[in-house]
């Protein structure tokens, strides 16, 4: 069936330019934070800020001094500002108001939303100073997650802010949460404890640490997509970090979407609701308490539990993209999956079920919308567009009217990145933050990673639309059956060439998975392991039958060895190829810490000499003891729950 391509409607509401001068103007270095001199770089973690006293503003009340340099002969098009040239203002009351004022270039209104792109304009580069009291640092050291006092300098696009008494505190969860003596990320509330300070229109801000991407740049170059496709997104800018004068490094800044500005823009309103999804929040009843609401009344999350019961309600695939439309805005929901599967947003809603938000006006007739969120792991996958675990992405790929309206979305999205040039813009930009990312003492990455994963943006760029127009062939999943045996290598048959292979299909003991349940020969009768010889002595059995750990573990020692242990980098090279051959699913090592927690030992007892952790593991999320090789990760060790069933690895004599 022929598809029709149609393009979205841009944004509620539409923000007004708002440019400036491009070169910084304060007499600090904008790339390296420093005031000149050379700055020698280290990667990893340096020692925590040891005193609240550098740099500590001289003034404490709610304050804005907006300084123009003497370069810049008149205030940014589209504004006005009672800074005159060369001068220094300084008036108390809301830091964003009253010295900077945005207006529309026919004398209108002023757009609070339009304030604030001078940090977010692309290639900008801002300066933040943070002071911190000994009494904040303790507090922070303590418990990161809580809101303690600081003061903010601001340097934007030339001009100098003051905010005092902000709220600082730490972000991050499992990958990306750094302490005060590493490269912390910072969440910033400008009105926590001065009332209705802003900083150019903002209550709040990320300060992402970027730890997750090397290239330092995805979140810029992602919510740019997603923003321009037409779905609700935050904007983001770098921001070069200092913390009591000494040089944190290279940052994004994010607003945060529940800033009136941005909810105004996006939506018309800033008193709807907004719920954050965490890992594994979906829209279903029993998963409603594990939303955060961050906007909007109080109701006890009665809109939320109401939106779980309609998708309840809802039956028949066939009828799914009008029954959805009364509680769910389905073109930009639409938008917004085509755009993180277009991404490779492993980690956010379509396809993990995280990092996400929704929102819905407090009103009858109102719509859900979805919002990205924590897009610091894209532009490496190149996900299905018609797969993933979110409930809304299940039900609409199980509904063909939907499947094809999915396939006009993504037909959407490759418009807007061939217009955007994404990939030249990841090169533009990957150049004009090169001084910074080599400045920065406290990344974790090195110049090399960076100038190779800015690399791998553009490739990825360059390559994407090929596999995503790939996949769309499965738009009519009827329409692919190569094999002509009835069932479809889009949602039915795992191998397409071989009609003897398909669901229905009689299991043979033959080393294949005859009947696509993703178990090779679950026969009692047949082998459950293939025996390979390992490098040097030994064998090794690869059992593909999935067991939890102990009882993998049993299996092993019946056959007269243990799971494996990895002694080196020729053995882990060895046993991610065989096993992935074997089967494309997470394996069983020997490696666990069930006696004693961060103690990590292989079952048969040697040594631990090697070790081939991903980056963030181990990290013990919900009692995770015992380590497996995850094909998310290429073979990188995770650990996991020992009760999840897993093929294993066996090394025998």
């Amino acid at each position: 069936m022929a598809r029709n391509f149609a393009y979205r409607t841009a944004p509620l509401l539409v923000a007004v330019a708002c440019t400036g001068p491009s070169a910084q103007t304060t007499d600090t270095d904008p790339t390296t934070g420093t005031s000149g001199g050379e700055t020698t770089t280290t990667a990893g973690p340096t020692t925590a800020p040891t005193t609240g006293t550098a740099t500590d503003p001289t003034t404490h009340d709610a304050t804005t001094v907006v300084t123009t340099d003497a370069t810049t002969s008149e205030p940014p098009t589209g504004t006005t500002s009672t800074a005159s040239t060369g001068d220094t203002e300084t008036t108390s009351g809301t830091a964003s108001t009253g010295d900077t004022e945005t207006t529309t270039e026919t004398g209108g209104e002023p757009d609070p939303y339009a304030e604030a792109e001078p940090l977010f304009a692309f290639g900008a580069r801002a300066e933040f100073d943070i002071t911190l009291s000994d009494e904040a640092i303790a507090a922070l050291n303590a418990d990161g997650k809580e809101y303690t006092k600081g003061d903010l300098v601001a340097v934007i696009d030339g001009q100098t802010y003051e905010l005092p008494e902000i709220g600082v505190r730490l972000k991050g969860n499992y990958g990306s949460y750094r302490t005060l003596d590493q490269k912390a990320a910072f969440l910033l509330n400008f009105d926590r404890y001065v009332d209705d300070q802003r900083l150019l229109g903002l209550e709040k801000l990320a300060v992402n640490n970027m730890v997750q991407d090397c290239s330092m740049q995805q979140e810029i170059l992602g919510y740019m997509l997603f923003r321009d496709v037409g779905v609700a997104a935050p904007r983001a800018g770098h921001v070069v970090v200092r913390v009591n004068g000494e040089p944190y490094g290279l940052y994004t800044a994010v607003e945060s979407v529940d800033n009136e500005p941005y909810l105004d823009h996006w939506y018309g309103s800033d008193k709807g609701s907004i719920y954050e999804g965490a890992y594994g929040s979906d829209i279903e009843n029993q998963l409603v308490p594990s939303f955060d609401q961050d906007n909007g009344d109080d109701i006890a999350s009665a809109d939320l539990y109401a939106f779980a019961a309609a998708l309840d309600a809802i039956a028949d695939p066939a009828t799914f993209t009008a029954d959805v439309a009364a509680v769910l805005d389905l073109p930009r929901y639409l938008d917004f999956a085509a755009t993180e599967l277009y991404l490779g947003h492993w980690d956010g809603y379509a396809w993990t079920k995280n990092n996400y938000y929704i929102h819905r006006l407090q009103e009858d007739g109102a719509l859900w919308t979805f919002m990205p969120w924590g897009i610091d792991q894209i532009l490496r996958d190149h996900l299905d567009p018609f797969g993933g675990q979110g409930r809304l992405a299940q039900m609409c790929a199980a509904s063909l009217p939907c499947r094809e309206l999915l396939a006009d979305s993504v037909d959407h999205v490759l418009a807007r990145v061939d217009a955007l040039d994404l990939a030249g813009a990841a090169a533009e930009l990957g150049a004009s933050i090169a001084p910074a990312v080599a400045a920065d003492p406290r990344k974790e990455c090195s110049d090399g990673q960076n100038t190779d994963a800015i690399a791998a943006n553009v490739d990825f760029f360059l390559q994407r639309k090929a596999s995503v127009e790939a996949g769309l062939a499965c738009t009519v999943p009827s329409d692919v059956d190569l094999d002509g045996d009835g069932y479809s290598a889009c949602t039915d048959d795992c191998n397409d060439d071989d009609p003897d292979v398909h669901p229905d299909a009689q299991e043979a003991c033959d080393l294949d998975d005859d009947n696509c349940d993703g178990i090779w020969d679950e026969d009692p009768l047949c082998p459950h392991c293939v025996e390979k010889d390992l490098p040097g002595p030994g064998t090794a059995q690869l059992c593909f039958v999935a067991l939890p750990f102990a009882e993998a573990e049993a299996d092993c020692v019946a056959q007269g060895g243990h799971l494996l242990s990895i002694p080196s980098q020729e053995i882990q090279d060895w046993a991610v190829a065989e096993a992935f051959a074997v089967a494309g699913s997470d394996w069983w090592i020997g490696l666990n810490d069930v006696d004693a927690e961060d103690d990590f030992v292989w079952t048969d007892g040697a040594p631990l000499a090697f070790t081939a952790w991903n980056e963030g593991e181990p990290n013990n999320v919900g009692e995770e003891d015992c380590v497996n090789l995850p094909t998310w990760s290429g073979g990188l060790w995770n650990d996991l729950g020992c009760g999840t069933p897993l093929p294993y690895i066996c090394r025998t004599p």
